[in-house]
């Protein structure tokens, strides 16, 4: 269930907010709803309310948290097609928007974490929605650019993967990598990949 008012759109921060919260100190087997409502000061009833299970639960945090991210990443995309901006500092911009530099809203471990127990307990099939409006975002761009519609989606598709599956490779295996500067430069040379 959406809430529609403010004080509805309160309770449902506060929950996510206290799964987030117990995520972090406890890791996602350890909690329960239960815990979750009692951390956010709600009734369990209020939270069945808007998550009737874990996994519901467990995927609104991670499509809240993503979401977060591609309001991040938008604008720095929309750059990369105005013909007044700089190419490659709006291709740098744009490698530092995704991964998450200088932005508290972007985890890369902790999203990826939220994403493999989704994965892990059969609930992948929600998240396409998320993968979908980044490939989207890219899309645009390449259509301001003049790709033809079936190129542009291609073309996404690739580029978004290639830039989400490095980033996460390195976050499982060298997340000290993320904070690199370098990194910033091998990920602008894959968004320079836009261009064509």
């Amino acid at each position: 269930k959406e809430p529609q008012q403010g004080r509805a759109r309160a309770t449902v921060d506060a929950i996510l907010g206290a799964a987030e919260q117990l995520t972090r100190r406890e890791g996602i087997e350890w909690w329960t709803t239960n815990h979750v409502a009692e951390r956010a000061g709600v009734s369990i009833g209020s939270l069945y309310q808007y998550f009737p299970s874990k996994e519901s639960l467990v995927t609104a945090l991670y499509l809240h948290r993503r979401a977060a991210h591609l309001a991040l990443l938008a604008p720095a995309l929309a750059a990369l097609g105005d013909p007044d901006v700089d190419g490659a500092a709006a291709e740098r911009a744009v490698a530092r928007a995704w991964l998450g530099h200088g932005a508290a809203e972007v985890d890369w471990r902790f999203d990826l974490a939220l994403r493999d127990h989704l994965v892990a307990v059969g609930a992948a099939r929600k998240l396409g929605g998320a993968d979908e409006q980044a490939r989207q975002l890219v899309r645009q761009v390449l259509a301001r650019r003049g790709l033809d519609v079936a190129a542009a989606a291609r073309r996404a598709q690739v580029v978004v993967r290639a830039i989400d599956a490095a980033i996460a490779e390195l976050a499982r295996a060298q997340p000290a990598a993320l904070a690199e500067p370098a990194l910033v430069d091998d990920i602008a040379a894959l968004v320079a990949a836009l261009r064509g």
